[in-house]
């Protein structure tokens, strides 16, 4: 694959994997959109050609939007890559009980529901082309 002159999503982008992946397209010389929480973006320095967005992944509105930037831009996305993660250290049972179920519940949203949310309207925008 040709990744000089694609467009490509990086989730996760302010930091870590997604920081070092966004980075990393970008030096490859794709335009980079990486998507993050706008509190993780707070401070967060953007590489040449990577272009830092907020979105919570687990909602579709501002992935949708941040797809249609591209698409304004006159790129076309060609690279999705979904860093966006939690991972909350947490025993199952502990001396204060059992792990909170609604914390559980927030690991799944954001790492399944949110990488799937990602995927799906990236392969929509990606088949649209």
């Amino acid at each position: 694959m040709e990744i000089a002159g694609s467009a490509a999503l990086v989730t996760g982008a302010a930091s870590g994997l997604g920081a070092a992946t966004a980075a990393a397209l970008a030096a490859r010389g794709a335009s980079v959109y990486g998507l993050d929480l706008e509190k993780a973006l707070v401070g967060a320095t953007a590489p040449d050609g990577v272009m830092l967005m907020p979105a919570d992944v687990t909602e579709e509105a501002g992935v949708r939007a941040a797809l249609a930037l591209i698409d304004d831009d006159g790129q076309q996305l060609r690279l999705a890559v979904n860093c966006a993660g939690i991972a909350p250290t947490a025993r199952i049972v502990s001396r204060r009980g059992p792990h909170d179920l609604d914390l559980f519940r927030t690991v799944i949203g954001v790492n399944l529901v949110g990488t799937f949310n990602v995927m799906r309207l990236a392969a929509d925008a990606m088949s649209r082309q």
